[in-house]
């Protein structure tokens, strides 16, 4: 199917959801039957599913070097372009001589360590560094005092978290192979991605050392300027500065034990493997911490970094229109036109049934919650977009369920990249190999006093 065709099917089931929703409303009553709410439940996991496959086709393809998009066969193009055999042996060499550095010295064939030999790698040691590809960062960081880059609109794909290198370059380590493909790397960053959230939509930072990072901030939001009269002396107002400093902490993903057979097992592609698993475990914790982090020998969390909108709803589970409402102009104007919505899927769900009566009388109402049906355009609430992070709190009483605002004011700094550790025997008698990774991040929420992101909770 192609995307369109995903978007149709999209768009059908929007409709067979509302017409849930509209015959609930005529037939006035307040909630729907067992089999209707089973009904509409169904239909919407349906959509998150085609959902899940769109957000999958932007990721494909915005994952995928210009080399990798030449080298990949296409069931089309590859029948009129063939591909370039010095360009794929390279790549072919690449991944073999990754598959060699991850297994122990026993199981390595003369093959694999001739690829090796050719990509560079260092097999003998036991450390390996993957490279995180420096992506341009949002504009409104380079407003804060770090370079400028091209703007957020010009950046395709799936890393709405548009991210860069601070003004420190990365040096190379003592560890070759850094010729090898992104496969592993990649799978890890499609991972931290996918767990939770926080970095779809934050600015990434990633700097070649771990010292604090200060980020300066400036709120002259109260001062405005004069008009003078003739012979006139300009009058001073002096501009006050903060700061927003970010340290670096220690992630580990925690062992990874894969048997050798696997390893070995050329049908698997082990990079990719390896990548999602390590990825996973360090994407689950640092998402929590970016969502809810104390701020306290770990990442301040955007929930406990933004202010109160002092919205409560009334209802332990649920939200109403007019409470929403009163979130959304928490957010002064001026965040409003790069905000978006953060909540569990659990309070996706319960938004997806709010209707909205348009006039006196009205019987059916409008869905809060609105499909997009073209490429490129995202659900929304109220006309704002949504981003779902299970690492906030799902709808009980004096949760904090719902954040809203310019969510890109949210900082995550990595430091240089991730390290994956082989641990050979270790677990030699289990017939085993170990993988430990480690990445170091911090994140807080860039507030100079104008609060660009708000929460909300229930009673």
């Amino acid at each position: 199917m192609t995307r369109q065709d995903y978007l149709q099917r999209k768009g059908e089931l929007a409709t067979q959801a509302d017409g849930i929703l509209t015959k609930v409303r005529e037939e006035g009553r307040y909630d729907m039957r067992a089999d209707e709410s089973t009904q509409f439940d169904a239909i919407h996991a349906d959509i998150e599913k085609i959902n899940g496959i769109l957000s999958r086709m932007d990721k494909l393809e915005a994952i995928s070097s210009p080399e990798e998009r030449q080298t990949t066969p296409n069931p089309i193009s590859s029948q009129t372009k063939p591909t370039s055999s010095s360009t794929a042996t390279r790549v072919a060499d690449a991944g073999e001589a990754l598959r060699a550095w991850l297994l122990p010295e026993r199981a390595r064939t003369p093959e694999l360590r001739a690829a090796a030999q050719r990509a560079g790698v260092a097999l003998d040691s036991s450390e390996f560094t993957f490279k995180l590809a420096p992506v341009p960062m949002r504009s409104s960081l380079a407003q804060n005092g770090l370079p400028k880059a091209p703007d957020a609109d010009e950046i395709r794909g799936w890393r709405q978290a548009n991210e860069l290198r601070a003004p420190m370059g990365t040096t190379s380590g003592a560890v070759g192979g850094y010729s090898v493909p992104d496969a592993a790397m990649q799978a890890i960053e499609i991972a931290l991605l996918a767990f939770g959230g926080m970095r779809q939509v934050a600015s990434v930072i990633r700097t070649d050392g771990g010292s604090a990072l200060p980020i300066p901030t400036s709120n002259d939001t109260s001062n405005k300027g004069a008009i003078l009269t003739e012979n006139t002396q300009v009058s001073e107002v002096d501009v006050t500065m903060g700061q927003l400093v970010l340290d670096a902490y220690m992630y580990s993903s925690k062992s990874v034990l894969v048997s050798l057979q696997l390893l070995q097992d050329s049908a698997v592609n082990v990079p990719e493997m390896i990548g999602r698993m390590l990825g996973e475990r360090i994407g689950r914790i640092q998402n929590d911490h970016f969502t809810t982090g104390t701020g306290s020998s770990q990442p301040n969390g955007i929930v406990t970094a933004a202010t109160d909108s002092t919205v409560t709803a009334a209802s332990a589970t649920l939200y109403t229109y007019d409470e929403l409402v009163n979130v959304l102009h928490a957010v002064d104007p001026a965040y409003r036109a790069n905000a978006r919505w953060m909540f569990a899927d659990s309070t996706l769900k319960n938004l997806k049934k709010i209707k909205v009566l348009q006039y006196s009388g009205d019987t059916v109402g409008v869905p809060l919650w609105v499909p997009g049906l073209t490429a490129g355009v995202p659900d929304t609430i109220m006309g704002f977009p949504y981003v779902i992070n299970q690492s906030m709190a799902a709808p009980a009483s004096a949760a904090k369920t719902v954040v809203f605002g310019d969510l890109s004011k949210y900082i995550i700094r990595d430091v240089r990249d991730i390290t994956l550790l082989r641990l050979n025997e270790r677990y030699a008698d289990y017939h085993q190999v170990g993988f430990l990774a480690f990445a170091r991040s911090d994140g807080d929420l860039l507030d100079a006093g104008t609060h660009p992101v708000v929460w909300a909770d229930h009673t």
